[in-house]
């Protein structure tokens, strides 16, 4: 590696670290990823363009689609099933597209054609076994991409962990909604019971009371002491 690319990738690698301080402080994934892809737009001279694939309900979907020139050159390989992208993904390896590899996807090549792509670069987007979906890099000039392959991949992997980042914290917002909820479950559930037993019931009873309650009005345990505790206050009110 020669001394100018040596400053590339130094130059590549302060911004990655810049990039993690987005990826802690957006909500918005899309925008995260798409700036990590945008630095090998960035840092690599042959690289004219990105593409970013996501997989989203095991459907491949193309993010920023007002700011991906290429975005058709997706599309048309979801739409058909096929190309270097899908490859990429299936076999969980970086595909390299110039003019002789394109000729296995004839239709793929010709919109390629129109659209000016001359070469591109498909890295998939991989945490551990999973594909999470693909960093498509493109060229519009007379290059060979190979000399950049190892900057796709390391962008992709930034882009991995952005995305493996956000799904990490989604699941952490939704485990803490959900224990939120739970706990406000058992506190409303926990009133009802003491509404009951304060007229005679015993804390099993009263429970009991509650579940065939809920059972047979198809109602959740929690909205029926929902139900139970309200009423007691609107009464008390009275």
């Amino acid at each position: 590696m020669g001394e100018g690319e040596n400053d590339t990738v130094a130059g590549l690698v302060g911004e990655l670290s810049e990039l993690s301080s987005l990826v802690l402080g957006t909500d918005a994934l899309d925008r995260v990823v798409w700036e990590a892809a945008m630095l090998a737009v960035h840092a690599v001279d042959d690289v004219a363009a990105c593409g970013v694939t996501v997989l989203r309900e095991g459907a491949p979907q193309s993010i920023m689609p007002d700011e991906a020139p290429f975005g058709r050159l997706e599309n048309f390989q979801y739409e058909h099933g096929a190309g270097p992208l899908l490859q990429a993904m299936r076999e969980r390896r970086t595909v390299l597209v110039g003019p002789e590899e394109a000729a296995f996807w004839p239709a793929y090549a010709e919109l390629a054609g129109e659209l000016g792509v001359t070469a591109s670069i498909v890295v998939p987007l991989r945490v551990g076994d999973d594909v999470l979906g693909a960093l498509n890099l493109y060229a519009t000039g007379p290059v060979d991409l190979r000399s950049s392959q190892a900057f796709g991949e390391l962008v992709a992997d930034l882009a991995s962990t952005a995305l493996s980042c956000m799904a990490r914290q989604a699941e952490q917002v939704k485990l803490t909604d959900e224990l939120r909820t739970a706990l406000e479950s058992r506190a409303v559930i926990e009133q009802a019971k003491g509404l009951l037993m304060s007229r005679g019931h015993t804390p099993e009873s009263a429970f009991g009371h509650l579940r065939r309650t809920s059972q047979n009005r198809n109602i959740k345990l929690r909205d029926v002491a929902t139900i139970a505790v309200d009423l007691a206050e609107r009464a008390a009110r009275e």
